[in-house]
């Protein structure tokens, strides 16, 4: 596929892009939204990566973040992960992956690489061990039913110093609320939100918290994020595996 450039003809801004890696995991998380999870052994190809990545780079000028996703991404082979690094600088764009945290020595190879790494974490010893790589790492906290105000604000008091710190309001597939903590959503209430095409973000106290937009649009309809799959195929949507003409002009198929 050709690397011409070719700018947006919509009004589409893209804010950054994902990569699902594989379906595959070393854990099982209650509220994984890969819905495919477990069903396919196939791991993406550097070839699939590439075409998209052409895709991407034709509709914007901006170097945006691509977001490595699962399934884990960090159950692929080591050197398979830093080749996609390789190859997502090489396209002028930054690489980021979001890892269960695991499989801590394969992502302490990789932080070079990347430009930063999303964490999941459930302790505060987790929270220590990463403090060695604060410029490297986002630490995460899921927004579950174990979320309340004490352990929010202590997740913001022990990941002080932390380049990036997340908190993903998690819901059902039926796209209920997990955390039914009402001081927690009493809080979220008051603070200004943004929207970033399939969710609504906000910023408390230099946490950056993240929710899909609930009675709105749902995170499946939604069409700016496009997204690449293990089995090569294209979409815009956050859990289909179809193909999708999404910025393509139908090229995808051909």
């Amino acid at each position: 596929m050709s690397e011409t450039k070719k700018l947006p003809k919509t009004n589409i801004v893209l804010d950054h892009v994902d990569i699902v890696t594989s379906h595959l995991c070393n854990k099982n998380c209650k509220n994984c939204v890969d819905k495919f999870l477990g069903t396919s052994d196939k791991i993406i190809s550097l070839e699939t990566i590439n075409r998209f990545l052409d895709v991407v780079k034709r509709n914007t000028d901006k170097q945006l973040e691509v977001l490595l996703l699962g399934g884990e991404p960090t159950v692929l082979p080591t050197q398979k992960l830093i080749d996609i690094a390789n190859l997502v600088h090489s396209k002028g764009f930054l690489v980021v992956m979001s890892t269960n945290g695991k499989l801590r020595d394969k992502i302490i190879e990789l932080i070079p690489y990347y430009d930063s790494i999303q964490i999941t974490v459930n302790s505060d010893s987790e929270i220590d061990f990463w403090r060695k790589w604060p410029n490297k790492i986002n630490i995460k906290l899921a927004g579950d039913k174990s979320l309340n105000m004490e352990k929010l604000n202590h997740f913001i008091e022990q990941t002080e110093g932390f380049l990036k710190r997340s908190i993903t309001m998690y819901f059902t597939p039926d796209f209920e609320e997990v955390c039914s903590e009402k001081e927690v959503w009493d809080l979220l209430e008051t603070l200004e939100w943004k929207r970033n095409g399939s969710y609504m973000y906000t910023f408390y106290k230099g946490v950056r918290i993240k929710k899909s937009i609930h009675g709105v649009a749902n995170i499946i309809e939604e069409s700016t994020i496009p997204k690449v799959y293990p089995n090569g195929n294209y979409n815009k949507t956050w859990c289909n595996e179809e193909l999708d003409d999404y910025l393509t002009d139908g090229e995808w198929n051909k």
